[in-house]
């Protein structure tokens, strides 16, 4: 089982110009002596030693330090006869390790002219629930003198005819997160089924002419509903045609608050992504493979082949933070961060388990988490959520209430 994972990129150039200056320096500092034997085969190559110093930071980034107590030379990157790298850790680097769980890691460098990228997978046999201490840190903790609305009003803008779990998993998992208040804002042939299933979340019917959908005709309404609240998730279910697409261009470009876009309101993104460009605020987009896909006009074997060259280059082009799911779910900012996920499990792949996400990481925005730590929290308590209800379920037979019902389990691990 994968417990953990850490990448990094090194620019060259960058390696280049130290070496020039104070080489020996940075050798002693950042390397062990069998380090720089290796470096030293390769003729000084301004690559291979941005390639060990990437590995050394990916590993850092697996472990959940940084380089800190565990330093430079508690990490060890040696290499087969063949030229395969392997890592060899001491001291902090192999306790925290231990406490991890993890029993295995795997590494993998890649070099080009201008960049070498390091990625490191940790794998264990049994799933030891340790939270890295920076995911720990993203989660605020509660005031004595909290009330419902100190936890952030979410609008959850989901659902049409056929598709009412959309806007029910989205709305719960907001609620399960720790949101005060949700309004649940649905085309009003569904505003009955979903006050029935949602007791706790606030049902908004929008007039939809007995279309079953969302029309222009529910902009200003959505817009007087939302007006005063913290975040909003839009996309669940929706469904997609030119009017939709339509009303969610005039919605991004009205509100000014985050906005988490998902599913079909990815879908209708596509249509004309510069949107994006013209848009007050920050937005978040929760996208699979296949909608990604559509968004770039790039064929999913491309995007799955470099996942994080392509969800940097989403969050460049459309200054977008971009959660690209799929395994090792990755987060990728508007400045280049990229987080790569270790929790979460192939059971995950079910109807719904996205519509959770998605009220998830609003949630967590709306009671005052930046959007890209947002974004973080929620894909980790998201995948976690996931691995605990595997452990009940299995694999096979997990369903997204499982994952639901698991969330404030996973957010209860931080805690601890």
């Amino acid at each position: 089982m994968v417990l953990s994972n850490g990448v990094d990129i090194v620019d060259v150039y960058r390696i280049e110009e130290i070496m020039k200056n104070k080489k020996d320096k940075f050798y002693m500092k950042i390397f062990t002596p069998d380090e720089i034997k290796y470096i030293e085969s390769k003729n000084d190559n301004p690559q291979t030693v941005a390639g060990i110093f990437a590995a050394k930071e990916a590993i850092s980034k697996l472990l959940g330090t940084g380089i800190g107590n565990v330093n430079w030379k508690h990490i060890e990157i040696l290499h087969s006869k063949k030229g395969k790298p392997y890592v060899k850790l001491y001291s902090e680097g192999m306790k925290v390790c231990n406490q991890l769980g993890i029993d295995e890691l795997h590494l993998s460098i890649s070099h080009e002219r201008d960049y070498a990228i390091a990625f490191a997978v940790g794998y264990g046999k049994n799933m030891k629930v340790l939270v890295p201490e920076y995911i720990k840190r993203i989660l605020p903790k509660r005031e004595e003198d909290s009330h419902k609305g100190t936890f952030g009003r979410i609008g959850i803008i989901a659902g049409s005819k056929g598709m009412t779990g959309a806007a029910y998993m989205s709305s719960m998992a907001a609620l399960r997160s720790g949101s005060g208040l949700v309004y649940t804002i649905v085309p009003r042939s569904l505003g009955e089924i979903l006050s029935i299933k949602l007791t706790e979340a606030i049902i908004k019917p929008i007039e939809d002419q007995d279309t079953g959908y969302f029309t222009m005709d529910s902009v200003q309404d959505i817009m007087d509903i939302i007006k005063d609240m913290d975040a909003i998730a839009i996309g669940p279910g929706i469904g997609v045609d030119e009017e939709r697409a339509e009303l969610l261009r005039s919605i991004l470009l009205e509100y000014e608050n985050p906005i988490v876009v998902d599913a079909d309101g990815i879908n209708l993104i596509s249509l004309d992504p510069t949107v994006l460009f013209d848009r007050q605020g920050h937005t978040i987009i929760t996208p699979h493979p296949g909608e990604l896909s559509r968004l770039l006009g790039v064929s999913i074997g491309d995007i799955q082949k470099n996942r994080l060259e392509y969800s940097k280059l989403t969050s460049n082009k459309y200054n977008v933070i971009t959660v690209l799911k799929g395994a090792n779910t990755l987060v990728a900012s508007t400045r280049g961060d990229i987080y790569t996920n270790p929790t979460g499990n192939p059971g995950m792949a079910t109807a719904g388990s996205g519509d959770i996400l998605t009220g998830m990481i609003a949630s967590f925005i709306g009671q005052g988490i930046n959007p890209y730590d947002a974004a973080i929290l929620g894909v980790y308590c998201h995948g976690l959520a996931g691995d605990l209800a595997s452990r009940d379920k299995g694999e096979y037979g997990m369903i997204a209430m499982d994952i639901l019902d698991s969330i404030p389990y996973s957010i209860k691990k931080l805690g601890e």
